[in-house]
């Protein structure tokens, strides 16, 4: 067994980790560090709880530390669990700057660690989809790749992502995620160019952005925006030899807030579908989209920490990913293309 502590009890690990973790025979929740004692005790009574990571690092006798707390928080607590040689899951974004980034990679390879951040969107139904269209050349040679994650949120709401402060706001939450894809497909891009801003009243942190990863023989653009109403575009992929789009969210996040659980047989199945349009006369033909599979990724990186097997996430991606917004914020401001030289 596994024996994981938690770091931060809040939405992201009630939601993303809490429910896999339960089920996974691999691992054992046995340690929590929170504010919240009484959530605790009702959520994961089997669970010790702390009021503080030095605490837990000194009296769990842990294998595995997942932390979920604020952005700026992450480099400290996840040097510190390296440190106390245990193995990391970082929540994304994996840390406000690149530079943090190269640093625990370095302490996490001197201990001999896992560093694996948490980006569980490569396992999304309607990314996993697309991947398999590119691989299989069904798009022929991708030129333009579109990526949106909006939501309709006109108002601010009072939670430490909304507010001012480093790797707040949009960019850096959910930005990392359309990063990280990009990046996973394509690799490094040749130049970043983009459009930030804090546009809704009140607004003190990034809740728009349009980014673009420029590459010798193709765009990337990556939107997100919190004015968008109903089942907006989510992938729009040009190819020479056709077009795949389709529209809406991956499901398994709003499973997890209602409650499915994720041994159900629905659990993952999308409940849209997506277009591939073919060639000039425009040849349609409906593409049932993946099974998304958040678990594949907890059952990954059991297997590295058990078997020495190859973890799910490469952290340096995910440095590279941080670079990009980084990029991005630089362009903004500046209001030019930033070379990348990552």
């Amino acid at each position: 067994m596994i024996r994981t502590g938690i770091v931060g009890f809040g939405f992201a690990a009630q939601t993303f980790h809490l429910p896999f973790l339960s089920i996974h025979p691999d691992f054992e929740p046995v340690a929590v560090v929170s504010s919240n004692h009484d959530l605790v005790a009702e959520k994961l009574p089997s669970a010790a709880y702390y009021s503080n990571i030095e605490e837990m690092l000194r009296d769990a006798e842990l294998d595995l530390v997942i932390i979920t707390t604020p952005n700026h928080t992450h480099f400290d607590l996840a040097k510190q669990s390296l440190e106390a040689d245990c193995h990391v899951l970082l929540e994304k974004p994996f840390v406000v700057n690149s530079g943090q980034g190269l640093e625990l990679i370095k302490i996490a390879n001197a201990r001999g660690k896992i560093l694996c951040p948490y980006q569980n969107r490569r396992w999304d139904g309607d990314f996993l989809t697309v991947k398999a269209l590119i691989e299989s050349d069904e798009l022929g040679q991708v030129r333009v790749f579109e990526s949106n994650f909006d939501r309709f949120r006109p108002e601010v709401r009072q939670r430490w992502r909304e507010q001012a402060g480093e790797g707040s706001g949009i960019l850096y939450d959910l930005g990392s995620h359309l990063v990280d894809q990009s990046l996973h497909l394509f690799g490094s891009p040749l130049a970043v160019s983009a459009h930030c801003k804090a546009m809704r009243p009140q607004s003190q942190a990034t809740d728009y952005f349009k980014m673009t990863l420029h590459y010798a023989d193709k765009e990337v653009v990556l939107n997100s925006s919190p004015y968008r109403s109903g089942k907006g575009s989510r992938f729009v992929v040009q190819g020479d030899k056709a077009t795949f789009s389709c529209a809406g969210l991956d499901i398994q996040e709003q499973q997890l807030r209602d409650g499915v659980t994720v041994t159900n047989s629905e659990f993952g199945r999308q409940q849209h579908i997506g277009k591939l349009e073919i060639g000039d006369n425009v040849t349609e033909k409906d593409i049932e989209l993946e099974h998304g599979c958040y678990s594949e990724l907890f059952a990954s990186l059991a297997s590295a920490i058990l078997n020495g097997t190859t973890p799910p996430i490469d952290p340096y991606d995910a440095v590279k990913g941080i670079y990009a917004l980084e990029l991005a914020q630089h362009a903004s401001e500046a209001g030019k293309t930033e070379r990348w030289e990552f």
